[in-house]
This record gives C-alpha cells, sequence and structure tokens, in this order.
C-alpha cells in the first residue's frame, strides 16, 4: 500500500514538474518594478496579482483561447484594468500588435502590469518586436529583451523580422 501511495507520489510530482517546464517561463516572472509576464493566469493567480498591487492586465491569447475564459470579468472585479490584444500564434507577432502593447504599457507607465499568453512566448516575442523596431535596439540586445520575457520558439521569426 506504501510503495503504491509512493508511486502515485511520484508520478503526481513529474506531472507537476513537465508541467512547469513546459510552461516556457517561470510563471509569474517580474522583469521590472512594473512588469510582470507570465502563461495564462488563473483566476486565483489574477486576484493575488491584484492583492499584490497590480493594476493592468494585458491579455495576448487569441479568441479561441479564450473560450469560456472569465478572465476580464475576474480582472475588473478585482479593481483592474483589462486590456485584449489577440495574437493568434505565430502569425500574429506583428509590428501592429507590437504597437497596440507598447501604447497601452506607455499610457500606464506608472502602473504594475501583467502581461501573458499561453506560455509567455508572444509575450516576449512582441516585448523583442518592440525594442528592436520602437526603441532601437540592436537586434541581438532586442532578442535578449524577448528571452528575458519568456520568448522560445518564436525567436527565429522574430530576428528574422529585425532583421528585414
Amino acid at each position: 500500500m506504501v510503495k503504491a501511495l509512493v508511486n502515485v507520489l511520484v508520478a503526481f510530482s513529474v506531472a507537476i514538474v513537465s508541467f512547469n517546464v513546459s510552461a516556457g517561463i517561470e510563471s509569474p516572472k517580474q522583469v521590472s518594478d512594473k512588469l510582470w509576464v507570465m502563461g495564462t493566469p488563473s483566476n486565483e493567480q489574477l486576484t493575488e496579482f491584484s492583492n499584490k498591487g497590480g493594476e493592468i492586465v494585458i491579455n495576448l491569447l487569441s479568441q479561441k483561447e479564450m473560450k469560456d475564459s472569465e478572465e476580464a470579468a475576474v480582472v475588473t472585479r478585482n479593481g483592474m484594468a483589462y486590456y485584449h490584444v489577440p495574437v493568434n500564434g505565430a502569425d500574429g507577432v506583428t509590428l501592429e500588435n507590437a504597437r497596440m502593447v507598447d501604447r497601452i504599457l506607455l499610457r500606464n507607465s506608472d502602473k504594475t502590469a501583467l502581461v501573458h499568453c499561453a506560455s509567455s512566448n508572444r509575450v516576449g516575442a512582441l516585448m523583442a518586436l518592440r525594442a528592436g523596431w520602437l526603441n532601437g535596439m540592436s537586434v541581438e540586445n532586442a532578442l535578449e529583451v524577448g528571452r528575458k520575457h519568456g520568448m522560445t520558439s518564436l525567436e527565429d521569426k522574430v530576428k528574422s523580422m529585425l532583421t528585414d
């Protein structure tokens, strides 16, 4: 009986570890005084973010990914501002979307913000484009900004966009 229980606990622990690894970034991650990034937050994480001083949430999930989501209601119920910039996978990693996120962050530069997608990969990609195209950073420095914000599999696409 004890051996069976240990096997179940080990299997459960492995499942948790592989979930965290697949999230792409330690969630949530504070990347500056006023900016946090992460994969999809739970309702509890959104409430906790608000309780710890969070003021705005920028959601980059596509409309399809938002099916049955209560996120907007949870965010506003907790007194935070909610922004939805749908980024439809790699095709949604565009200058237009980077500009939209940039405008939101600039208008709210005095507020503590959380930016998220499913894994923080799109967050990092848009932050890299923002750094390179809008803030004039070199390609390598912009890519480093992207990595810091969670960019993983979109790096080649972003590098190509920044060098074109």
